[in-house]
C-alpha cells in the first residue's frame, strides 16, 4: 500500500512539474523518499493498532456421536450433508434385547408388588404364632409349678412320700423349657417378618423401589437405541451402515454431527496490535473463497488467552525460555452482521483477511478499508 501511494504521489509530482507548477530541484527529487517516511510514521505504523488486521478462519464444533448402548445397527435414515432437525433419528440400534430386559423388569416389579401383601400376611401369622407359643409356655409353666409346688409342700409337712414322682416333675420342667424356647423362636420369626414388611425407602418397599429403578434404567436403555440429533445440524463423513455393531465405549465415535449454531469466525491479531480492540467494534472480512465480496461483522469477544498460556497437568515446572521467543497471536471472535449468509454457506476452515476498526487513530481506517478491498479483489488472482 505504501508503494501504491508513493506511485500516486510520483504521478502527481510529474504532472505538477510538466505543468510548471513546481520546479524539479533536489528537494522534489528526494521528496518521494520523504513521502514514504511520512506515510510509514504517521499513517501505517499507527494503523497497526488503530485498524489491526490478520488472517481469519471459520471454525465449527463437531459432535462425535457415541451411543449410550451397545448393539447392532438396524437403520440409518440420515443422509450426509442434508440438514437434520433437532430430534430426528440419526441411526437405530436393534431394540429386541433391550425390550426383553424391560419386559423382565416389569414382570419382576409386578411380582414384588404382589409380594408386599404377602409380607403383611406373614407378619400377622408370625405375631399369632408368638401369641400361641406364649400361651403354650404359660400352660407348661402352670403344670410345672403345680407339680413342683405340691412336692415341696409335702416335704415341708414331713411326708415321706410326694404326690408326684420326680420324673413327672422333671418332665413338666422340660416341657416348660421347650415351650419357652418356642416363644423365643416365634418372636425371632415375627421380628424377621416385621423387618421384611417394614423395609421401606421413601414410604415404599425397598424391593419394589429397587425393581422400579431397574425398570427405569431398562426403559432408558431401550430409548437410547434410537440415536437422535442433539440439535439442528448436518452429518458429515457418514460411513455407518446397517449391520455394523456399535459400542458405547468413548474410544471411538461412529458418526460426526455439526451443529448449525456452532460457527465461530476468529481473526488472529498480534499482541502488540490488540490493546485497543474491544467488544462491539466494527470489522470487515474478505473470504478467499468469495473474491470481490466484503462481509461486515462486529467484534463478539476477545479471547483472553492463547496456546502459550495453557499449562497441561505435569509434575515438571514449565520452562520460561519460550517467553523470549515470538509471541503467539490472540484470537478475536467476530459475529457477522445481518443479513447473515446461511450458516453452511461459509464452509468450515474458510480463511481470508479481516480488519477491526477501533476508536483509536480513526484517520487510518480509510486506508485499511482500501487494503481489505484490494485483498478481496486479489482473491480472484491468488491460486490458493
Amino acid at each position: 500500500m505504501i508503494v501504491f501511494l508513493t506511485l500516486c504521489y510520483c504521478a502527481v509530482l510529474f504532472v505538477a512539474v510538466k505543468a510548471g507548477i513546481i520546479r524539479l530541484n533536489g528537494f522534489w527529487k528526494a521528496s518521494p523518499i520523504l513521502w514514504m517516511v511520512l506515510l510509514l510514521v504517521f499513517l501505517f505504523i499507527p494503523m497497526q493498532w488503530g485498524a489491526p488486521s490478520g488472517p481469519v478462519r471459520t471454525y465449527y464444533s463437531v459432535i462425535e456421536v457415541v451411543p449410550n448402548v451397545t448393539g447392532a445397527v438396524v437403520e440409518v435414515p440420515v443422509r450426509p450433508l442434508v440438514p437434520v432437525p433437532k430430534g430426528d433419528t440419526l441411526f437405530k440400534i436393534d431394540p429386541v434385547p433391550f425390550q426383553a430386559v424391560v419386559d423382565q423388569r416389569k414382570a419382576a416389579l409386578a411380582e414384588a408388588q404382589q409380594a408386599v401383601p404377602q409380607l403383611k400376611a406373614s407378619l400377622d401369622a408370625a405375631v399369632a404364632a408368638v401369641d400361641e407359643a406364649s400361651g403354650n409356655r404359660d400352660r407348661a409353666k402352670d403344670d410345672y409349678d403345680r407339680f413342683r409346688t405340691a412336692n415341696e409342700n409335702a416335704r415341708e409337712r414331713g411326708n415321706e412320700s410326694t404326690p408326684f414322682a420326680e420324673s413327672d416333675v422333671e418332665q413338666r420342667r422340660l416341657v416348660f423349657v421347650s415351650a419357652e424356647a418356642s416363644v423365643v423362636r416365634a418372636q425371632a420369626n415375627a421380628e424377621q417378618a416385621r423387618l421384611a414388611y417394614q423395609s421401606e425407602i421413601g414410604g415404599q418397599n425397598t424391593t419394589v423401589a429397587r425393581l422400579e429403578a431397574e425398570l427405569r434404567r431398562a426403559e432408558y436403555d431401550l430409548e437410547q437405541t434410537n440415536v437422535v440429533a442433539p440439535t439442528e445440524g448436518i452429518v458429515i463423513g457418514l460411513t455407518l451402515q446397517t449391520g455394523q455393531r456399535v459400542s458405547n465405549l468413548p474410544l471411538r465415535s461412529w458418526l460426526a454431527f455439526v451443529p448449525k449454531t456452532s460457527r465461530r469466525i476468529v481473526v488472529a491479531i498480534p499482541q502488540t496490535r490488540l490493546r485497543h480492540v474491544e467488544k462491539g467494534q466494527l470489522a470487515e472480512i474478505a473470504f478467499s473463497y468469495r473474491p470481490g465480496e466484503i462481509f461486515t461483522a462486529t467484534v463478539e469477544a476477545v479471547v483472553p488467552l492463547n496456546t502459550s498460556a495453557q499449562l497441561p497437568p505435569s509434575g515438571i515446572l514449565p520452562s520460561l525460555s519460550a517467553l523470549f521467543g515470538p509471541n503467539e497471536t490472540n484470537g478475536v471472535i467476530l459475529h457477522l452482521d445481518d443479513p447473515q449468509p446461511d450458516v453452511f454457506d461459509i464452509p468450515g476452515g474458510a480463511g481470508g483477511t479481516a480488519a477491526i476498526y477501533t476508536q483509536s487513530v480513526a484517520a487510518t481506517h480509510v486506508i485499511r478499508k482500501v487494503m481489505v478491498r484490494m485483498d478481496a479483489w486479489l482473491n480472484y488472482l491468488r491460486p490458493n
